[in-house]
């Protein structure tokens, strides 16, 4: 197993600007010199977030978790898994970590959707009505699917939607993990409401 973080400083922290966020995977033999490899661009890798933003080791973190999540394993892939999902569960759940687990494969990109004014709700902030989500595909697939009534929860975009808030969708950055891009989307929706817009997200 190996533990690192995001190296570059530039990348957005949504759920805490002060703490780093953690890659977790598996590999054959020294973990330190995986880590520099896939810096170097010399492991095989269908992602190439290590060469673009670095990965910065952090055994230290792993090392000091508890023995028996970093003692000896049956060999095997189930049983790697296991481990790693144990090890994944404790980051998060016990000590608050971001743990990215796809090695920056997966962008979730937030966006923000008019509403039309046929919402049946009274508006209660003086601006119009937004919707806002987060999505793992492209924001214009994830659009269709709202307009098509596919996944579309309560059907607000489905029902009213306007089109994109292109001014506001360029507010948020994109993220790399779902817990990320979740606490963007609460975020969001608070701060928008903050500004008088009438929000529905979730």
């Amino acid at each position: 197993m190996w533990l690192g973080e995001y190296a570059n400083p530039d990348l957005p922290r949504p759920v805490d600007p002060d703490r780093p966020q953690l890659l977790l995977g598996r590999c054959e033999g020294d973990p330190l010199e995986y880590i520099e490899r896939l810096n170097a661009g010399q492991e095989r890798s269908r992602s190439t977030f290590a060469v673009e933003h670095g990965i910065n080791p952090r055994m230290d973190l792993y090392e000091d978790l508890p023995a028996e999540l970093t003692g000896e394993t049956k060999s095997g892939v189930r049983a790697m898994g296991e481990r790693a999902d144990a090890v994944n569960a404790y980051l998060v759940n016990e000590l608050g970590y971001v743990v990215d687990r796809n090695w920056g494969l997966k962008i979730y990109t937030f966006y923000v959707i008019d509403l039309s004014d046929d919402v049946p709700k009274d508006r209660v902030r003086p601006k119009g009505w937004v919707y806002v989500g987060q999505t793992v595909f492209p924001r214009e697939v994830r659009y269709q699917e709202h307009i098509d009534g596919e996944k579309a929860g309560r059907g607000w975009v489905t029902r009213y939607g306007l089109g994109f808030n292109e001014e506001l969708c360029a507010r948020y950055p994109q993220v790399r993990t779902r817990v990320e891009a979740e606490a963007l989307e609460e975020q969001a929706a608070v701060e928008l409401e903050e500004e008088g817009w009438n929000v529905k997200w979730g």
